[in-house]
């Protein structure tokens, strides 16, 4: 059977130190606290908010001498006790599986204690975890990869009078559009339980193929680039042809006499002078490119230099063509040798030694100058480049032949410096190939078992991507009903807000003609047909009526995840006339008797509708400011 989500507080406890300050019993349905106003109705409300986990530490005056608060609530799947001390908001719960009566002879070793918060490692439960899971509530996870707790929840069950009106959600310093939709989702019931547990899923298998692509990644790393081993059926391959070369070299040394006689002992001496000539060049053709490496060297270096000196000319040119065009021509009255005054002479010779000044000619040189640097500049640069990588080449081949004149040397030395005979030297030269065979099978043996981690890593890497893919198929199917889902609950919010809004008292006309009220979790925000931010009072009643439509519709709708539990701490906030706090009392009630579901409102307010006193909705007495609700306190 589908359990529905549910939460109702049956029983509310205010301790200070053994003192009950506060004590009362609640009961489904509507709830009223009632009495004059700074007599503490607000405080409980307060103190049942941080008591079902809310995150809260503006305590009024009266609370901060409280020590804790204690709640008994009945969820869809059994009676709970919680217990929190009255400190940081982010103080631990104590949970009691059972009534508050039968905690009372219980010691603390059989409370649980359980953070507010999901502690890093997930080894224990939070608060919010086990209530979620009490109550039917899937853990549902927000955009920012942390999971929706019962602190964001009861910010949309909670509307106190700090926050404004026009805003949905409970308002607090620290909030985004992401938390916020992550909770209106959750509650409106999108996907149901296959989305938010696949999207849960899918961040496990994102982040295990994370994990297996680093170390598949660093395994192989760690491999030779030269080796050209992809598998272990490769590697086994050619361990396979290296025992193979084994057996016929050990076949070749036991065969010794066959291969060698004295016919040979010419050949040894003419192949030792032949290998000896081998070595000398070698030797010879590394000193050479050597010397051809150190005069690259040098051009290069040379280049650089002739390079610099070109970028200064060109920097001193810029610098030239800037200061001729910041003064332009300098007109001398004196003659600059002998101070006289100079007669005045027009614009095409020059004043000091009459000659044509031909401007044109000048920029056209002083162009010509600054093309032919920058060819200068271009031609030095490429051939920089050419020389440069002509020096990595060198340098590379000098390094095969480094590589081929040591290997020649270790050839010969094993040949012929210890070997005074052709069976010596082809024992000698067997055995060398030999031991390098069986060096390179140990390496072999050792790498297979690297090859088997990185070809066990692919495997699994694989087979992840697999179900990621698979996952994200599925979910895109879920996520595509998302909008039908959101359409009709959000459909069924509208059509009982426009209800509730033409039943209020007759203050604001957009109320009247109401055709669609909006809630919309991202933006925290409520509309009437398009329009926000009404008077203050109005502000009020729309805000109470867009969280009691969500309430409500949840109660008429199985596939909503709100717990049906709403308080309301506002219903007369922001200076609402007494009467149209009445008429939104009676719409309360008059909602709540049509509800067939298990559910619980919670209200405070100061001036209570005349019939409703007295009646099986109130809790408590009428509180007043010689009687509050902290008694003793």
């Amino acid at each position: 059977m589908t359990l529905i989500p549910l939460i109702t507080i049956r029983r509310v406890r205010v301790l200070k130190g053994t003192t009950r300050a506060y004590d009362e019993a609640f009961h489904p349905g509507v709830n009223i606290i009632r009495g004059e106003n700074s007599s503490g109705k607000s405080t409980i409300a307060d103190f049942i908010f941080f008591g079902l986990g809310g995150e809260f530490d503006r305590w009024k005056d009266a609370a901060r001498y409280c020590t804790a608060v204690q709640i008994e609530i009945e969820t869809a799947q059994s009676v709970l006790t919680l217990h929190r001390s009255v400190r940081t908001k982010l103080e631990p719960a104590y949970i009691f599986y059972g009534t508050m009566d039968d905690s009372d002879g219980h010691g603390v070793g059989d409370w649980e204690r359980l953070p507010i918060r999901r502690p890093s490692g997930g080894k224990e439960l939070s608060l919010s975890q086990v209530l979620f899971r009490a109550a039917a509530i899937p853990d549902a996870p927000n955009a920012g990869d942390s999971n929706v707790t019962m602190h964001q929840v009861m910010r949309l069950l909670y509307a106190d009078q700090q926050t404004p009106a026009g805003k949905l959600f409970r308002f607090e310093s620290f909030d985004t559009r992401d938390i916020r939709e992550a909770v209106g989702q959750l509650l409106i019931g999108i996907n149901g339980y296959d989305l938010y547990d696949g999207q849960i899923r899918l961040r496990e298998l994102n982040n295990q193929y994370t994990e297996k692509d680093r170390l598949y990644r660093a395994t192989l790393a760690g491999l030779p680039n030269s080796e050209g081993l992809a598998s272990v059926q490769t590697l086994i391959n050619r361990v396979q042809e290296l025992n193979s070369a084994k057996e016929k070299v050990l076949d070749e040394i036991a065969r010794v006499d066959e291969f060698v006689n004295d016919e040979l002992a010419d050949s040894f001496i003419n192949e030792r002078k032949a290998m000896l000539s081998k070595v000398r060049a070698a030797a010879n053709a590394l000193n050479g490119r050597d010397q051809e490496a150190m005069e690259l060297q040098d051009e290069i270096q040379e280049l650089g230099d002739f390079l610099n000196h070109l970028e200064q000319q060109a920097e001193r040119l810029k610098s030239a063509e800037t200061v001729a065009e910041a003064l332009g021509g300098i007109e001398f009255q004196y003659c600059p040798a002998c101070l006289k005054p100079l007669d005045g002479a027009d614009e095409k010779h020059c004043i000091v030694c009459h000659q044509v000044v031909d401007e044109e000619a000048a920029r056209s040189k002083f162009f010509e100058i600054k093309i032919d640097l920058e060819m200068q500049l271009r031609e030095t640069r490429q051939l920089s480049t050419a020389r440069a990588t002509e020096l990595e080449e060198l340098k590379a081949a000098i390094r095969a032949s480094r590589r081929d004149f040591a290997t020649l040397q270790i050839e010969f030395s094993a040949r012929y410096d210890v070997s005074n005979s052709p069976r010596e030297s082809f024992l000698a030269e067997r055995n060398r190939k030999l031991g390098r065979i069986e060096q390179e099978i140990s390496y072999l043996d050792g790498l297979r078992s690297v090859l088997e981690r990185l070809d066990r890593l692919s495997l699994e890497r694989g087979q992840l991507n697999d179900a990621i893919e698979a996952l994200k198929v599925r979910l895109g199917r879920l996520s595509a009903s998302a909008s039908s889902r959101r359409m009709k609950a959000l459909n069924s919010v509208s059509v009982i807000g426009r209800r509730i809004l033409k039943d209020d008292l007759k203050r604001e006309d957009s109320f009247e003609t109401a055709q669609i009220l909006s809630v919309d979790f991202g933006d925290d925000a409520m509309l009437v047909d398009g329009k926000m931010n009404f008077a203050e009072s109005s502000n009020v009643v729309l805000k109470n009526t867009a969280i009691l439509s969500l309430f409500l519709a949840a109660c008429y709708d199985k596939e909503f995840w709100h717990p049906r539990l709403l308080l309301m701490d506002n219903v007369e906030d922001k200076g609402m006339e007494q009467d149209r706090s009445h008429n939104f009392q009676r719409i309360i009630i008059k909602e709540a008797e049509k509800i067939k579901m298990p559910h619980q409102i919670i209200f405070t307010t100061s001036m209570l509708a005349p019939e409703l006193e007295g009646s099986s909705y109130t809790v408590g007495p009428k509180y007043t400011r010689d009687n509050k609700t902290l008694r003793d306190v």
